[in-house]
């Protein structure tokens, strides 16, 4: 088909500060076989009365679904269940994509048959929407998604049903890597190809990930994930390295939350299995940023607002 149907889904909880932009970036697709599913989570603010009124004001552009609270994958699920599309997507309720976004990933999946997943590079930008700096993905490398754990796919990325179908979508146990986990997933599907444009717009604010803290158990989801990846292929080389650097990210989790001593420990786990890392400085330096994130972040917000 010289346009396949795309089903973009948007799971929403209580973010109705930003889901307006969400949905406009959306409305403003020069992609014309899009279907738009907006599912919210049982938001306790006026996520659904946002939603509801760009359903009445663009009537067919976009459904508006509810549902009791699941959790963001389950509700991904129920959209991409629900979704009559042949490429399909999502699109966080904070985030945006620019006008020619789906067309140009239609495009790049329509000129490499065999990619499983397209997706591009992205801006940062704050919660005003202000652009704070670009951020330019890796081309795709599957070594480095399993072993360096180099998530290549971030907001704006698209892939084809099959995916959906064979894969199936997002561990509704996982609550901190859903989407890293499903990509793993998927490049057994197929490869990976990139579109090198900055076709979509993440939003860090308070809310967002980079601010949030996390329990103890989901600090370390990122171990228990590659733990079963590699227990599933035996006597992998690979294994000690990927499981090392899962440790070190685990260490940044913990560190971004206030526990240093949890930090150190992971930190610990990941020299005893790979000592190298000792002097790998982008080691040292992610557990910094992990440490001090929500302060930089904060006072780069306050600093722009002034």
């Amino acid at each position: 088909m010289s346009q396949p149907l795309v089903t973009l889904v948007t799971p929403v909880y209580n973010q109705a500060e930003f889901l307006a932009a969400t949905i406009e970036s959306v409305l403003a697709q020069d992609y014309p076989a899009l279907e738009y599913l907006v599912i919210d989570d049982g938001s306790t603010d006026d996520s659904l009365a946002v939603a509801r009124r760009y359903e009445a004001a663009h009537p067919g552009r976009l459904t508006v679904l509810t549902q009791a609270n699941s959790g963001q994958a389950a509700t991904l699920n129920r959209g991409w269940t629900l979704a009559r599309g042949d490429v399909l997507a999502y699109l966080s309720s904070d985030d945006c994509l620019v006008p020619t976004a789906v067309s140009r990933m239609v495009q790049a999946l329509q000129a490499a048959p065999q990619a499983a997943v397209a997706y591009c590079d992205f801006w940062l930008i704050d919660a005003h929407g202000r652009r704070l700096r670009e951020s330019r993905t890796e081309a795709f490398d599957a070594r480095r998604l399993c072993v360096d754990l180099v998530c290549q796919p971030g907001p704006g990325a698209f892939f084809r049903r099959e995916v959906f179908d064979r894969e199936g979508g997002w561990r509704a146990d996982l609550r901190q890597v859903p989407d890293f986990e499903f990509w793993l997933r998927a490049a057994g599907q197929g490869g990976f190809v990139r579109v090198p444009e900055l076709l979509a717009e993440y939003r860090i604010h308070e809310g967002s990930a980079s601010f949030r803290v996390m329990p103890q158990a989901r600090a370390e989801e990122i171990v228990r994930v590659m733990q079963a990846y590699w227990a599933a292929r035996p006597a992998q080389p690979d294994a000690v390295r990927s499981l090392a650097r899962a440790y070190s990210f685990a260490a940044k989790n913990h560190g971004q939350s206030g526990r240093v001593g949890d930090a150190l420990k992971c930190l610990g786990q990941a020299l005893r299995r790979r000592p190298s890392l000792a002097l790998d400085l982008g080691v040292w330096r992610q557990v910094l940023v992990g440490l001090l994130r929500r302060s930089w972040y904060q006072w780069r917000a306050s600093t722009r607002a002034a």
